[in-house]
């Protein structure tokens, strides 16, 4: 079962695609001069410690030398996460030893091609990963470029980037950066390297070994495999940052400390739980307990019982994590957002920014735009690199342009236009920012190709990405493909369906059904996104629109007055007629439509 998007290919032979982290002691040779019996006993004992990091990380060391490792891994996250941890347990090591038999390590990362050979793997992408291992720092992880691309914003270390590096008997120089507490020029503490600046900005969570009830008393694949598929789901929505199933693996058989937990791993919450299975393997049931912990404060603020039938268990896995994970996600924003709630503006950072700025989106109040943009601009002073910040300014502008609220109509666009290209410069990986900005291509600029290539950039990072089903429906209602609009907002809907701006997702469910001429469903979906958000006028129009087309003219011209009421400039022809509906013929019939159902010419 595969369980990280980032995953090579099968184990066949031939060549295939791979990540490989080479390990190198520092100085061995001369280190074996002085002393050989001590320092290889050294090695071996640190051999004994790392070794199991290194599996319990998906690691496959096939190839040991006298003075280093070359392990494959599946997952880059895991490949680096695995390296810090490593690392991590060396300089612990390293600390009580004397200066004769203290052994430091370098270790590099890559993913390329290679030739399999039985167990080993040979060629370019073995050389360069043992070249680059040669420029890491002492004690730090060094990663290629094609690595960085898969990890970036999956990751609280401090990165910095060493640019183009010359390497030894290589014609082509490679792009690197050095990862972790060694950085050179890092700043954070050695004894909390998780804890940085970018931790900061995000929420941080735990996904403890969960309680296994089974009679047989080590049959605990099931909850092992559970808890995997959450770590793997939750490690992909860039808003969390994740620990590594290899780093919690030690808390397995202990009580629950939420202080400890917060402690030891730098976290700010902690997901615990316990499975049973009833019955038997065909015929009986599977019961899931779960429960979300604020460690500061040692409350629980969400938990929660599933069940299953038992007959598939892998399937049964899958549905369970995704049922878990489309529940935590909401909580722990909505749990962050009471936490910003409390402080004063002046003392947010650039995430809690963020935070408030999406609390006020598409609040039924005046102009919700206007009041969360400087929020977003706020974030952006910050942090010039936060890509979401960007990505939902350039939002606001776009908005106050397609709602027909903009005090100056040219300004926004072109802001929206500036503000996303710039999202996209900065984090070429993040899901709200590609989704966001996929969006702003499609309804503002009508540039429906490049749109759903920054939404399958999006899906390709986070498959999982509700934000990015439900806004790439829009597109694909734009083109006529409404068969798959509908399709999208059907899945976008099942994983977020306790979103804060679900309105916004019912609004998007009533614009594909209307692009299909499901009238009936389309007015459906508006009734209920209005009842959330009677404001929002992106559900007005197609609910206005619908209500006219299956002749409902009393509730349509109800709906069209509300719609004025919001937007008082509002003309039914003009708007249509610049409407993101690729074929003119469907825009002319969306302008009869609201005229027929009482808004102005």
């Amino acid at each position: 079962m595969t369980r990280d998007a980032c995953a090579a290919t099968s184990n066949g032979g031939g060549r295939r695609l791979v990540v490989v982290a080479a390990f190198d002691v520092v100085s061995f040779t001369a280190l074996v001069e002085a002393d050989e019996e001590r320092v290889l006993a050294a090695w071996r004992a640190l051999r004994g410690d790392i070794d199991p990091l290194i599996a319990a990380g998906g690691g496959r060391i096939f190839k040991a030398l006298g003075d280093g490792l070359l392990v494959e891994f599946t997952s880059p996250v895991e490949a680096t996460r695995t390296a810090l941890i490593v690392q991590e347990t060396t300089a612990r090591t390293a600390a009580g030893q004397d200066a004769a038999v203290r052994l430091e390590m370098r270790c590099a990362i890559h993913m390329g091609e290679v030739t399999v050979e039985g167990t080993d793997l040979l060629g370019d992408g073995i050389n360069i990963v043992s070249r680059l291992q040669a420029h890491a720092p002492v004690g730090g992880v060094l990663v290629s470029a094609a690595v960085m691309d898969l990890i970036s914003g999956r990751l609280s270390q401090p990165i910095e980037e060493l640019g183009p590096l010359t390497l030894r008997n290589m014609s082509r120089p490679v792009h690197a950066y050095a990862v972790g507490p060694k950085a050179p020029g890092s700043r954070t503490d050695p004894r909390t390297g998780a804890i940085d600046s970018f931790q900061r900005r995000r929420p941080s969570i735990a996904v403890l070994p969960f309680v296994d009830q089974a009679e047989d008393e080590g049959a605990s694949w099931f909850s092992d495999g559970l808890v995997e598929a959450i770590i793997a789901a939750l490690a992909c929505l860039p808003e969390l940052i994740v620990i590594s199933r290899s780093s919690v693996l030690r808390y397995r058989g202990q009580a629950h400390d939420p202080e400890r937990v917060r402690r030891e791993l730098a976290v700010r919450y902690m997901l615990t739980g316990s499975v049973r299975r009833d019955g038997a393997p065909e015929s009986g049931r599977v019961r899931l307990s779960a429960e979300l912990c604020d460690c500061e404060t040692g409350t629980a603020i969400w938990s929660d019982r599933f069940a299953g039938a038992a007959a598939d268990l892998f399937q049964l896995q899958d549905e369970l994590s995704a049922r878990v994970v489309t529940t935590i996600a909401p909580q722990v924003q909505e749990s962050e957002l009471r936490r910003v709630l409390k402080k004063h503006p002046e003392s947010l950072d650039a995430y809690e920014s963020v935070l408030r700025g999406l609390d006020l989106l598409y609040r039924v109040e005046d102009d919700p735009w206007a009041k969360a943009l400087p929020l977003f601009e706020r974030a952006m002073a910050l942090d010039p690199s936060y890509a979401s910040a960007y990505a939902l300014a350039a939002t606001c502008h776009g908005e106050r342009f397609y709602e027909g609220t903009s005090p100056d109509p040219t300004a926004d666009q072109m802001e929206a236009e500036r503000l996303s290209r710039l999202a996209l410069s900065y984090d070429r990986f993040d899901p709200l920012a590609l989704s966001l900005c996929g969006h702003i291509r499609s309804w503002l600029f009508h540039d429906y190709d490049h749109a759903i290539e920054l939404f399958d950039r999006a899906l390709a990072a986070n498959p999982s990405a509700a934000i990015a089903w439900l806004r790439s429906s829009a597109t694909f209602s734009y083109i006529g493909e409404t068969r798959e609009a509908r399709r999208r907002v059907e899945i976008g809907l099942r994983l977020s369906p306790y979103d804060a701006h679900v309105f916004f997702s019912y609004g998007l469910a009533a614009l594909a059904a209307y692009a299909d001429g499901d009238y009936l469903e389309a007015a459906s979906w508006g009734r209920r996104s209005m009842a959330l958000n009677p404001r929002f006028v992106g559900n007005l129009r197609f609910l206005a629109a619908s209500l006219a087309a299956r002749g409902q003219f009393k509730e349509a011209h109800e709906v069209g007055r509300a719609l004025l009421r919001v937007n008082p400039t509002f003309s039914a022809r003009k708007f249509a007629a610049g409407h993101a509906f690729k074929d003119a013929e469907k825009r002319r019939l969306f302008g009869e439509h609201l005229v027929m159902a009482g808004l102005p010419e």
